[in-house]
């Protein structure tokens, strides 16, 4: 029988977690990029929404309020970062380098447009998630080209 294995011994083979890695950030990515789209078109339902309902907590709810009322620039600017982190995550999935380039200056870009548009601080568990999954990542590095 002949040998129907197509890859080259030469090519590395993408890491089951590097795998998993870029699925959560397919997810995660495109989730964002299309809240970032859906949100400004409804966001004033989903103003009435958060002040009649009495599941949020009240000391929360102007900060929500502030964000669904951000405007096109912060949702835009979100958008096109979600992209980058998307487009950054299919490179990483073709072990390339500049996937993981693209990855973290989107998701550095993220923790950041909150408080260029709202003046809004940063949560620490923000900055955690996104440095976590940066350094994630990193680890593969040295088998990317």
């Amino acid at each position: 029988m002949e040998n129907t294995n197509t890859t080259d011994s030469t090519t590395p083979q993408r890491p089951v977690f590097l795998t998993i890695l870029c699925i959560l950030t397919f997810i995660s990515a495109g989730m964002g990029g299309l809240s970032a789209l859906t949100t400004p078109l409804f966001a004033d339902v989903m103003v009435d929404l958060v002040k009649a309902s009495p599941l949020f907590d009240e000391t929360l709810k102007p900060q929500i309020i502030q964000m669904l009322r951000a405007g096109w620039g912060y949702y835009i600017s979100t958008f096109i970062l979600a992209a980058c982190s998307f487009t950054g995550a299919v490179f990483m999935w073709n072990l390339r380098k500049i996937g993981f380039h693209f990855y973290t200056i989107a998701n550095l870009g993220l923790l950041f447009v909150p408080t260029l548009f709202l003046g809004v601080t940063v949560g620490i568990e923000n900055v955690f998630s996104s440095l976590l999954f940066i350094g994630m990542y990193a680890i593969y590095l040295k088998i990317m080209k």
